[in-house]
């Protein structure tokens, strides 16, 4: 029997970012007339975030280790995918499991 910390033919990724949704920057200025043109925004910026997400998705991995913060938008998108992803984790401990597994 295995626990339920066992996965076989686990592929990880370890990660030094944060997994947040994506802003625009600080300092940029955007005009805005319709008030639908906000929503449009905040719809990018969710695509944006999406689009990240995936390209890690597409590398074929079901456990991502980072050791900054995840926010509930990216955890949905991991779960949606069946990946464990876990966050705020220790850089040396990241260090140790890239050693162990190669």
């Amino acid at each position: 029997p295995r626990g339920a910390g066992h996965a076989d033919g686990a592929k990880m990724v370890f990660l030094d970012m944060n997994l947040q949704r994506h802003r625009m920057d600080m300092g940029v200025q955007v005009i805005v007339k319709d008030p639908k043109e906000i929503e449009n925004i905040k719809q990018r910026e969710m695509d944006i975030t999406k689009e990240r997400i995936h390209k890690i998705l597409d590398t074929g991995v079901n456990i991502v280790l980072t050791t900054k913060g995840a926010d509930d938008l990216c955890m949905k998108y991991f779960v949606e995918a069946g990946v464990l992803c876990a966050q705020r984790c220790n850089r040396e401990d990241l260090w140790r499991l890239a050693k162990a597994t190669g």
